[in-house]
């Protein structure tokens, strides 16, 4: 275990894997307190279809993933805004339709589809430095925009309504926090891959409901949960020969379990 640590590919991968962790950890109180864990799904499915439309066309994955996660998410917000459907309905319609369209992107890619396998999956430890240097850069963003916005946020959150009457720009700031998740999102395919993205970013935040009882310590206990569940999925794939996604997802899922059973017996006493 302590041998492994020593090679770059590695540290790469923990680095890049906490800082996609604070990242998703932060947004996701956010999606979780605002009821929107079923975007984040539609999201990364959607994001799959970027992959694949561009790996057709011979660009960077990665640019077609945050193009068509961008193009969902402020499409989810303009119909949410304007249109007549319930947000849920709309995200499912939209669900659909991107993973339609990506089974048959991908159904007419000829050759080696390997790639497709690692962003349905992931693969963190095949991260590269600019992968590195890109999720530093986007966590910096995060950082920024939710310390900036996060009265406003935290509004939005916790009565919309109410937020427009305080005199909220509520379309600006949610039009904003769906961007950055849509680039979170996007970015954390190669750590968790499109499948399990979704989970990455709920379960800190499912979690830290049953230790806290303020908004900021949620924030605080789901950043803490959520690299606590990195680092021991990383290692844990690491010493038993697992894949390394479903690892990550399967530790924040015993976090939740333990957490939720502790919320139970500490509500009965």
């Amino acid at each position: 275990m302590l041998e492994i640590l020593s090679y770059p590919f590695f540290q790469r991968a923990i680095i890049v894997g906490v800082v996609m962790a604070i990242a998703a950890a932060l947004l996701g109180v956010f999606v979780v307190i605002r009821r929107m864990s079923f975007f984040t799904d539609a999201i990364a499915h959607a994001s799959l279809t970027g992959v694949a439309l561009a790996l057709l066309v011979g660009v960077h994955p990665f640019v077609g993933a945050l193009a068509i996660s961008i193009l969902v998410g402020m499409l989810v917000a303009r119909l949410q805004r304007h249109g007549k459907q319930e947000t849920d309905t709309i995200i499912g319609v939209l669900f659909s339709i991107s993973l339609a369209l990506g089974v048959l992107l991908i159904s007419v890619m000829r050759g080696y589809r390997g790639n497709l396998f690692n962003y349905l999956f992931g693969d963190i430890i095949a991260v590269s430095q600019s992968q590195v240097y890109a999720s530093i850069a986007l966590l910096a963003l995060v950082i920024f925009v939710v310390c900036f916005t996060f009265r406003s946020l935290t509004k939005i959150a916790l009565h919309e309504d109410m937020a427009r009457v305080d005199g909220v720009r509520v379309s600006v700031i949610d039009t904003l926090f769906l961007i950055l998740l849509s680039a979170v999102v996007a970015i954390g395919l190669s750590v968790v891959g499109a499948v399990l993205m979704g989970a990455l970013m709920i379960l800190p935040a499912a979690s830290a409901q049953y230790f806290v009882r303020s908004f900021r310590g949620m924030v605080v206990a789901s950043v803490i949960i959520g690299v606590v569940t990195m680092i021991t999925g990383l290692l844990l794939a690491a010493a038993l020969a697992l894949p390394t996604g479903p690892t990550i997802v399967l530790s924040g899922a015993a976090i939740f379990v333990l957490s939720a059973v502790r919320g139970i017996l500490t509500q009965n006493r």
